[in-house]
């Protein structure tokens, strides 16, 4: 295995990052098709491969795997800055059933034959899918894997995400925020942090990106504020507290659901209202403490 075969199993990996993105926003609630997916990948990669007569090594091919796994935790930490939600366990669990099948099947498989692709003769097409869908039952029946999606992590890494957020971006942005009423302020870093977890800073700066070649209307900075102009994340805080402002001053301060009442207006979106609730009500408790 030298440099070469190395920087291909790395766009390997790239691309297998991106389909497995695309497999799990579409199976949410199956978490073995992750371990599946890799191993079905490398198959047809080895035959493709095969078929053109690449001068690509196929004794390591599993390495793809890896390479996706290490692309992957990259993206979430350090593109997406999202630390406190990585699930190791899923990602130990997971990623051991994917890279051990990844390589018993290189190996016992791929090396074995001339060409992973079945022909009518050999009959290679039937007990090659009988073998993939034996798999993949047998993994969906008897193994339960930790659910990976952030929306359904646990309680704890969700406050303990919330709380870091709230730290860090107070840090950061606490000169900035010049908010009327000060009992608003936690409210605010709420709504903070939900905008900063959906829409990270580089999505926010390949948005304005974006813009320069458009000129169309889009939501940026922080607080993903619609503009016909490029803001910066400052800019975008300014113009939110104005906003939030001129919502609040209209609310009666004794009201029982006045929180929710606010981000019910200020979003016109009752579920995303419940979510930046939820952030508040955890920031209040850490406050109290």
């Amino acid at each position: 295995m030298n440099l070469l075969d190395l920087i291909f199993y790395f766009v390997f990996g790239f691309i297998l990052f991106f389909i497995l993105n695309y497999f799990d926003k579409n199976q949410e609630d199956n978490q073995v098709i992750h371990a599946i997916i890799p191993v079905i990948y490398i198959v047809f990669l080895a035959g493709i491969l095969t078929m053109f007569s690449l001068p690509i090594a196929l004794d390591n091919l599993f390495l793809v795997i890896l390479f996706e796994l290490l692309i992957r935790l990259y993206y979430v930490k350090s593109v997406l800055r999202r630390d406190e939600l990585i699930n190791t366990t899923y990602y130990v669990q997971i990623y051991t059933i994917a890279v051990v099948l990844g390589y018993f099947v290189n190996k016992m498989f791929i090396l074995q034959v001339d060409s992973v692709f079945p022909n009518a003769e050999e009959m290679r097409l039937m007990v090659w899918f009988l073998i993939i869908i034996f798999l993949y039952f047998t993994l969906k029946n008897h193994i339960h894997i930790q659910v990976k999606e952030q929306k359904k992590i646990f309680p704890h890494k969700k406050k303990e995400y919330i709380l870091v957020q709230y730290v860090k971006l107070k840090a950061r942005y606490h000169q900035e925020i010049k908010i009327k009423k000060k009992e608003y302020l936690p409210l605010f870093y709420a709504m903070m942090i939900y905008a900063n977890y959906k829409r990270p800073l580089f999505y926010r700066n390949l948005d304005r990106i974006v813009y320069r070649f458009t000129g169309k209307e889009t939501k940026m900075g922080i607080m993903q504020i619609p503009s016909r102009k490029e803001i910066q994340d400052r800019e975008s805080i300014r113009l939110a507290t104005q906003k939030l402002d001129k919502i609040t001053e209209k609310v009666t301060k004794n009201r029982k659901n006045r929180i929710l009442e606010i981000l019910e207006s200020y979003y016109q979106d009752k579920d995303i209202a419940l979510e930046v609730q939820e952030i508040y009500q955890e920031i209040i408790a850490f406050e109290e403490i």
